[in-house]
């Protein structure tokens, strides 16, 4: 394994992104072109997979989601902006995530309670950039994941209108040997 990107390895479709993204990567350059990434290097995970342009702060377009990405929204988000589908609190966090991302140095990983689901569960997410034609990074593939909670997690959802849902945000710099995670809570 490529021990500074281990931690971003969470499932098996996690996985399978930071290898193709890895065998993309060309040395010198910021990271891998939306060109090169191909989808269909992602075999058996691609239904989990999703591609988000940025198009400024505000508008984060989701050009493509898989078939699976629809247990965490419950709806197909293709063609809508990442910050309108996310919870109403998590708006200005998710916005400056894509700030942050848009340098092209990290990966990000969000996790957050869902608030729709019958049994306890976490949407879990990674997202890598990606450069396009012009040498700005304005792409971001990602995959997104529902889990049951963990036993020893507990579930602190209040269907009421008062209760907020904590989105954690952790990013790992992916331009160093060794990768300092910094974590941000929501």
């Amino acid at each position: 394994m490529n021990q500074p990107y281990d931690e971003l390895r969470f499932c098996t479709s996690a996985s399978a992104l930071v290898d193709h993204w890895l065998d993309l990567r060309v040395p010198g350059q910021l990271c891998p072109l939306k060109k090169d990434f191909s989808p269909m290097r992602m075999g058996k995970t691609l239904p989990d997979v999703f591609l988000v342009e940025s198009v400024d702060d505000d508008h984060q377009i989701i050009r493509v989601a898989g078939s699976r990405t629809s247990e965490v929204t419950q709806v197909d988000v293709t063609g809508q902006n990442m910050l309108d589908v996310c919870l109403p609190e998590h708006r200005s966090a998710m916005r400056e995530f894509y700030v942050k991302m848009r340098t092209g140095c990290f990966a990000g990983v969000t996790e957050h309670a869902l608030s729709k689901t019958i049994l306890p569960s976490v949407a879990k997410g990674l997202q890598l950039p990606l450069m396009c034609d012009k040498g700005n990074v304005k792409y971001f593939v990602g995959i997104t994941r529902a889990e049951s909670m963990k036993k020893d997690q507990q579930d602190f959802r209040d269907k009421s209108k008062k209760a907020g849902i904590s989105l954690n945000v952790w990013f790992t710099n992916l331009n160093v040997q060794k990768a300092p995670i910094d974590q941000k809570i929501v």
